[in-house]
């Protein structure tokens, strides 16, 4: 997803924006409704992805962390 990185926050937001009038074009109210609240559960679980990406890798560096301080003291 590199080309994410290449937008200011601005530029993204305008972005979205033009992609949610280009998709509610023609559509009704309740095709709309659907839509988008399908766009927030998509949105929703990657971000529990990312959290848990997130917290499994904190576990790992806080047990590397635990493993060199008792590398450390032993050699001490």
């Amino acid at each position: 997803m590199d080309f994410i990185n290449c937008f200011t926050p601005n530029e993204l937001s305008v972005l979205a924006s033009a992609i949610a009038i280009e998709l509610a074009e023609g559509e009704s109210a309740d095709e709309i409704n659907v839509l988008g609240n399908f766009i927030v559960a998509v949105g929703s679980l990657l971000l529990t992805i990312a959290a848990q990406e997130q917290n499994l890798q904190s576990i790992k560096d806080k047990q590397k962390e635990m493993q060199d301080l008792r590398k450390n003291k032993k050699n001490m």
